[in-house]
């Protein structure tokens, strides 16, 4: 069960209203994950984990998972921002190939109109670890993805409905959906963002997103969804290709309903 110093946190950060009822949420500091980040759920409201990774064989190459401790004793301070309970997903893609962490969740059931799927992110920057390293091509982010491929690294963006973040040689987060690739305008940050998705209806959604760092709210409307026309949500990736030296966090993440 959260503190009630996670959930305040939580209250701060995604836009929860007091009559919203939450139908599913996860994040690391769950007891689930008191060894690491495992394949089982923790939480509610979603499936378990799949983690898939891909590096380079018999080289400098390192691809994978890990909760990250932001504590005064813990060895991750750069998650601070998006840390509940001191806790976040960490993930990690560096060396001299072309690395990946991707780890799939599906949903319990699909979103349906009117349900919001939010998550938080931080990742500042694509910098290279080593002199022999190359970022190109890089990206880190999430997918919402109809279906529940996840057989490998590159289903990432399989089914994908939508897909959200940062991506090598483009200073702002971006937004891949059914209309265009949306410059949303907000650059990539070491502060963190929340990030809520709600769906209008089969086939547009709209989005909100906060950085921490300035408080800046930026709001898109009726933005239509891509792949197929009326697939449902049943799934969503999240996914660090090529990162290199900084490492990826994500948390918080969480469907909400408004109360009938």
């Amino acid at each position: 069960m959260k503190t009630l110093l996670s959930l305040l946190f939580l209250l701060s950060v995604l836009p929860l209203r007091a009559d919203d009822q939450i139908l599913a949420e996860d994040d690391a500091s769950d007891p689930a994950y008191r060894g690491g980040w495992k394949t089982e759920s923790g939480g509610s409201g979603f499936g378990n984990w799949t983690l898939q990774s891909q590096k380079a064989e018999g080289a400098e190459s390192y691809a994978g998972f890990f909760v990250a401790d932001s504590t005064s004793t813990g060895s991750n301070p750069d998650s601070a921002a998006i840390a509940l309970e001191g806790k976040a997903f960490g993930m990690f893609a560096n060396g001299s190939g072309f690395e990946i962490a991707s780890a799939f969740r599906p949903l319990k059931r699909p979103l349906a109109v009117g349900q919001t799927f939010s998550f938080l992110i931080k990742y500042g920057e694509f910098v290279k670890k080593t002199d022999k390293d190359d970022f190109a091509g890089g990206s880190v982010g999430i997918t919402l993805r109809s279906g529940t491929a996840s057989s490998s690294v590159e289903d990432y963006n399989k089914g994908a409905r939508f897909e959200f973040g940062a991506y090598a040689g483009k200073p702002n987060y971006q937004i891949y959906d059914g209309e265009k690739t949306q410059d949303t305008g907000i650059p990539l940050t070491n502060g963190g963002l929340t990030v809520s998705v709600t769906v209008v209806t089969a086939d547009t959604y709209d989005i909100e997103v906060t950085s921490f760092e300035d408080k800046k709210k930026t709001t898109l409307k009726g933005r239509k969804f891509g792949g197929t026309a009326g697939e449902l949500i049943e799934s969503f990736c999240i996914f660090d290709r090529n990162g290199e030296k900084n490492d990826a966090f994500f948390n918080g993440f969480q469907i909400t309903a408004p109360s009938k």
